[in-house]
C-alpha cells in the first residue's frame, strides 16, 4: 500500500532538518569559546533550511514565484500528472475556455503519451516537474540533470521535440545546494508557487475552491494537482470538480486565467 504524500513528505522534512541541525549543532558545541561562530555555524543551517523547503525562497537561485501584481491576471499550474483524473481537469478547463500550466513528470508522460498531447494541443503550457517525483534536497547537480533530461526526451517522445517548455518545478519545491546550478546549466527556469490549497489532501472540490477563491489575486500562482507523485493511480476528481468554482471566482474577480509563461512575460 503506498505511502500518502502528506506522511512522505513532513517525514522527509523532519529527517533532513534533524540531521542538519544535528551536524550543525555538533560543529557549534565543537567551538564553545567561539559564541560567534558557533551562533553564525547554527544561522547558516536555519538559513539553508528556509532555502530548501520554502518554495519561493531565492536562497538557491531566484525562482518564479508569482507574476507581476499590476495586471489583472492569474496563472492555474498543476502538478503530478498526468493521471486517471488528467482528463477530467482538461475537460474542465476546456469547458471554461482556460488555459493553464502542467508540471509533468516523465515517468507519467510515458505512461499516457496521448494526454501530454492533449494538453499541448489544447493550448496549455507543459513544462518539467522532473521524472520520478524523487526528492531533490541532498541530490547533486549529475542526477537533476538526469531528471530533467529524462522528462524532456519522455515529453518530445509523447508530443514532439518543441512542446517541453525549459521551466521546471522541483517536487514540493524542495531544492538543494546543487539543484538551481544543475537547472541553470540545462537552461530551464525554476518555477515555485505563490500559494497552495493543499487539494493534495483531497478536502473535497467545496474546499478546495473556495481555498482557491481566497488566494486568487494579480500575479498569484496557484498550485493544483491533476494526479498524485507518490501513487500514479491515485485520482484527483476533487480538484477537477473544483475547476468551475475556480474559474468562476476568478472572472468575479477581474482575472483572466493565463499559462505561467503569459503571466511572467
Amino acid at each position: 500500500m503506498p505511502m500518502t504524500q502528506p506522511m512522505t513528505k513532513n517525514r522527509t522534512i523532519r529527517r533532513v532538518v534533524a540531521i542538519e541541525l544535528a551536524l550543525l549543532a555538533a560543529a557549534a558545541l565543537a567551538r564553545p569559546r567561539k559564541p560567534v561562530l558557533a551562533a553564525g555555524i547554527l544561522g547558516a543551517g536555519a538559513l539553508g533550511a528556509w532555502g530548501a523547503f520554502r518554495p519561493a525562497s531565492p536562497v538557491f537561485g531566484p525562482v518564479v514565484s508569482r507574476g507581476p501584481s499590476g495586471r489583472p491576471r492569474a496563472a492555474l499550474t498543476f502538478d503530478d500528472g498526468p493521471g486517471p483524473s488528467t482528463p477530467a481537469v482538461l475537460d474542465a478547463l476546456a469547458d471554461e475556455g482556460v488555459r493553464a500550466t502542467f508540471f509533468v513528470l516523465g515517468r507519467q508522460a510515458r505512461r499516457h503519451p496521448e494526454l501530454v498531447r492533449r494538453m499541448h494541443d489544447e493550448g496549455h503550457q507543459v513544462a518539467s516537474h522532473g521524472y520520478d517525483h524523487g526528492i531533490l534536497v541532498m541530490r547533486g547537480p549529475g542526477h537533476v540533470r538526469d531528471q530533467l533530461a529524462r522528462t524532456k526526451d519522455a515529453v518530445a517522445d509523447a508530443a514532439g521535440p518543441d512542446v517541453l517548455t525549459h521551466v521546471f518545478r522541483a517536487p514540493h519545491g524542495f531544492r538543494g545546494p546543487a539543484t538551481w546550478a544543475a537547472v541553470r546549466s540545462a537552461g530551464y527556469r525554476m518555477a515555485g508557487w505563490t500559494t497552495g490549497v493543499f487539494d493534495s489532501a483531497d478536502p473535497g472540490p467545496h474546499v478546495v475552491a473556495q481555498r482557491s477563491a481566497r488566494a486568487l489575486a494579480p500575479g498569484c500562482i496557484l498550485l493544483l494537482h491533476d494526479a498524485d507523485g507518490w501513487d500514479p493511480d491515485r485520482p484527483r476528481t476533487h480538484t477537477a470538480a473544483a475547476i468551475p468554482d475556480i474559474c468562476a471566482a476568478a472572472r468575479e474577480k477581474g482575472l483572466e486565467l493565463v499559462t505561467l509563461d503569459e503571466l511572467v512575460a
